[in-house]
This record gives C-alpha cells, sequence and structure tokens, in this order.
C-alpha cells in the first residue's frame, strides 16, 4: 500500500513499533531491536505483552502527532492492532481524516490466543477506535459484516481485499529453472505457498494427492514454505510413498516467489480462516494460475469460482483433489481460467487499485492539498 501511495504521486512516511520495518522485512529481523523485541513478544506471558501494547499507545502517540503535524498531511492511513488508539487520537488531534484497514476484530477467532484478563478494555479500545475512523477499509466481507454489528454506520465501511504486484508477479516469468531445481521439468505441479501452520490445510492437501496422482500419473506437488507442522507433513508424505513426488522447497524471500509460482500449472490454498484475505490468492493469479480453494467469504471475495478458480467445500479432501485433478486434465480449461484470472486480478485486485480507492474516499479538499 504504502509503495502505491508513492506511485499515485503521495509522500509517504511509516511510522512503526522499534525493529519493524514495512520497507526491508528481512533487515527488521536481521536488526538488534528486531530481534530483542521479536523474542521478548514470544517469551513474555501474554497478559504482560497486553501491558506492552497498552503502554506502546504513549510513545506511539507522541510520533504520530510529530508525522501528522508535517504541511500538507492529508491522512493517516493505518493498520488495526488490539489496543492501539494512539493513531485514532494523534488523528483526531491533528484534524486529518483517518482510514482504517482492518484485518481482524475482537470477535475473530484470533482473539482466543489473547489474555482473558483485558478482553472486556480491548473491546471499549476497539469500539473507539472503529468509531473514530473516518472510513475503515475492511478486508473481506464478513469483517465488514462483523464491524457493522457493532454498531458503525455501514456507509463508512468498504470491503478492499488485499492484492498483489502485476509488475512483479508476471504472467510471463519463467518457471523453468525453478522446475529443473526440484526435477520437475516434465510434470503437471501443485504449487503451494505459506507458512506450514494448520489454518493453511497443508495436512488436506497431502491426503488429496494420492487420488490426484492416481488420476495423472505425471503430476507433483511443491511446497514452499517454513513452519512448525513441516516435519509432521514431511512424515505423512513418506508414511503415504510420496516423496518422489512431493517437494518441500523450505523458505524463500518473497522477492523470489513469483519464480516458483510460474513453476506451478495449478495453485492451491487448501484453507485459510473465515475472516482475513490471503495475499497468496491474488499473488498466484495474478501470474495466470486457476486457484483451487475452499468455499470461505474471504475467497469467494477475490476468487470467481468456475472462471478464475476452483471453490470447494471446506475441508473435503476428495473434492479438493477432484477439482485439482481435473485441472490438471484439462490444459486448455487450465490455461483460460489462469488467463481470466489474471485479468480478474488487473481488473479489481491490485495494490494501486486499492490505493486509488482509499483516495477517492477522502474528502476533494484532502486529496488536492
Amino acid at each position: 500500500m504504502a509503495r502505491a501511495f508513492e506511485l499515485a504521486g503521495m509522500e509517504v512516511e511509516i511510522v512503526s513499533p522499534p525493529g519493524v520495518s514495512v520497507e526491508d522485512a528481512p533487515a527488521a529481523r536481521r536488526s538488534g531491536a528486531g530481534r530483542f523485541w521479536r523474542t521478548l513478544a514470544v517469551r513474555v506471558p501474554e497478559f504482560l505483552f497486553e501491558l506492552m501494547e497498552i503502554a506502546y499507545n504513549v510513545p506511539a502517540y507522541f510520533r504520530l502527532r510529530r508525522a501528522l503535524g508535517a504541511p500538507g498531511t492529508v491522512a493517516l492511513y493505518e493498520r488495526y492492532a488490539f489496543f492501539n488508539v494512539a493513531g485514532a487520537l494523534a488523528a483526531g488531534a491533528a484534524r486529518v481524516p483517518l482510514v482504517l484497514e482492518v484485518n481482524y476484530t475482537d470477535e475473530t477467532p484470533l482473539y482466543r490466543r489473547r489474555s482473558r484478563l483485558l478482553r472486556p478494555l480491548a473491546r471499549r479500545l476497539e469500539k473507539f477506535t472503529l468509531g473514530s475512523a473516518d472510513r475503515i477499509a475492511a478486508v473481506s466481507t464478513v469483517l465488514s459484516r462483523q464491524i457493522a454489528a457493532s454498531g458503525i454506520d455501514p456507509a463508512r465501511v468498504v470491503v478492499l481485499p488485499n492484492a498483489a504486484d502485476p509488475r512483479r508477479f508476471r504472467a510471463e516469468i519463467s518457471g523453468a529453472a525453478v522446475r529443473a531445481r526440484y526435477g520437475l521439468t516434465d510434470a503437471r505441479v501443485i504449487g503451494f505457498t505459506g507458512a506450514f501452520f494448520p489454518w493453511h490445510g497443508v495436512a488436506l492437501l497431502i491426503d488429496a494427492l494420492p487420488e490426484v496422482f492416481r488420476r495423472v500419473p505425471d503430476a507433483a506437488a511443491l511446497l514452499v514454505g517454513e513452519g512448525p507442522e513441516r516435519p509432521a507433513l514431511e512424515a505423512r508424505v513418506k508414511e503415504c510413498g510420496l516423496s518422489e513426488r512431493v517437494r518441500f522447497a523450505g523458505w524463500i524471500g518473497h522477492e523470489r516467489l513469483p519464480e516458483h509460482i510460474a513453476a506451478f500449472d495449478v495453485a492451491v490454498m487448501p484453507d485459510s480462516n473465515e475472516y482475513g484475505s490471503p495475499m497468496k490468492i491474488f499473488e498466484y493469479m495474478a501470474m495466470g494460475k486457476p486457484v483451487v480453494a475452499p468455499r470461505l467469504g474471504p475467497l469467494e471475495d477475490g476468487i470467481l469460482d468456475g472462471d478464475t478458480g476452483i471453490l470447494v467445500p471446506r475441508g473435503d479432501a476428495a473434492a479438493l483433489g477432484a477439482a485439482l485433478a481435473a485441472l490438471l486434465e484439462d490444459t486448455a480449461r487450465r490455461s483460460a481460467m489462469g488467463a481470466r484470472a489474471r485479468e480478474h486480478v488487473l481488473e479489481r485486485h491490485t495494490w494501486d487499485t486499492n490505493a486509488a480507492r482509499i483516495l477517492s474516499l477522502l474528502p476533494a479538499t484532502e486529496r488536492t492539498r
């Protein structure tokens, strides 16, 4: 979004916690401050971590007030976070419009991992922050409904799913080198990118693969990512006798994702949650890859069933496998669906179109400062 705003002619200043950088995430992970705060966040009890989040409002407020005081400032674009009210307070004091991007609320399962002791406070602060925003960009229809149900005027809420950068994720990029690296040159490849956590459903994909491989003898799977489930997934692959046809690529930098996605014939999102908007489906489609995914609200926001991908019942390994096999078997359908997927992203799901939508929501006097 920051790059898209800059391409739209805006000057962007990023205000973030210590050790956090959206401009160079790998560098932030390597920095001393980044390592310190990341280690502390993981190790302290949840209750103490939440107290730290609350305390961060103080320095964040003053840093935002300084940033918002710059001549010509037209808006504060903020990603919502639990317990964070600094942006709402600073924007109000500076009389600058606040546009709040919402990827979750305290009604989503994400909050279940949080402390119960501060839940009432979290709800009050969330209500204040949502109520203070001039515009709210919810990344899914599900979230927009939750926000409206909390008492927020629906007219202030827009559904703005995540997106892809079609300049980086281009259909003409070759995946030949990646295919050769993993011995997949002559295979029809099912591909996944992402962290190996339970909510991504990679275990379900592995359960679906035997039937896919039976129907499509030259099919293979390339799994790009890392995470705590990887040892169990590798063991499951070995147990099912699939080791010769399933490749684990490990973690790769985001800058190398296009060449890996280019190696896919069909992309898959085995599972997701009911509220978030996964960027991977838009990056898949931007590269002209049809997507097979579960029928969940946020995925229906981005994938046109039967046109840019295939949606199947959630948790149904047989249906997932059947959809993957059907696309691998039909080259013409796969190619046409992939082409429409890229067109769909270019028309509706680029960061540029998201930024333009946000800027269009600002009062004309603000946009032209």
